[in-house]
């Protein structure tokens, strides 16, 4: 029995001093993806991003033209052997005839088995550039939000918070609580071209 009132004493004291120490928390409010949107280097890096992928984006597009010449130029090729079997039919015996038959088709699967590995090749190139470009986007996010966190640092100990939340995560945010324009307004400014 006096165990359980130590205990409900103990429980007591602790749940009280849990509240009133979060009574005397000072917290603060951002907003993660309205810093990243407008960071004031992100124009820089997109238009960096931009000029680093327009050659190899270039080299895909001139690549799946050059597939789809590819595909048209083997139709064309298997059409015109189809057309002369067609028209030479008449002259030909059955044997010859099954014999061109059995040509075109070899023809024909082996244009598709080029076609086919040609394709698979494109396919590879586009998920590489596709992964690297995944990877250079998570690379300028964790950039971005290494500096943000850093700002968010140095204006909370500026303005005593001892905590700073996603605001996304608040129900309710007191006047004065949300300090994303003062942390956007703490982000290193984009260097000076040279």
């Amino acid at each position: 029995m006096k165990k359980a009132v130590k205990l409900t004493a103990l429980s007591l004291a602790l749940a009280l001093g849990s509240s009133v120490a979060m009574a005397d928390d000072n917290i603060g409010f951002v907003n993660v993806d309205y810093l990243i949107i407008n960071h004031p280097t992100r124009p820089a890096e997109l238009e960096k991003f931009n000029a680093e992928i327009k050659a190899p984006l270039e080299k895909l597009k001139n690549s799946e033209k050059a597939l789809q010449e590819k595909k048209m130029s083997f139709e064309k090729e298997i059409e015109g052997k189809v057309k002369a079997l067609e028209k030479d039919a008449k002259k030909l015996r059955q044997a010859d005839i099954k014999k061109r038959q059995d040509e075109i088709n070899k023809l024909a699967e082996k244009r598709n088995a080029e076609l086919n590995a040609l394709v698979a090749e494109h396919q590879k190139n586009v998920a590489k550039f596709d992964q690297d470009n995944q990877k250079r986007d998570h690379e300028l996010t964790k950039r971005f939000l290494n500096d943000i966190a850093e700002a968010t640092k140095k204006v909370a100990k500026e303005k005593n918070f001892t905590a700073v939340l996603e605001e996304r995560n608040a129900v309710y945010i007191a006047d004065g609580k949300n300090i994303t324009q003062d942390v956007l307004k703490a982000l290193p400014a984009p260097a000076k071209a040279k």
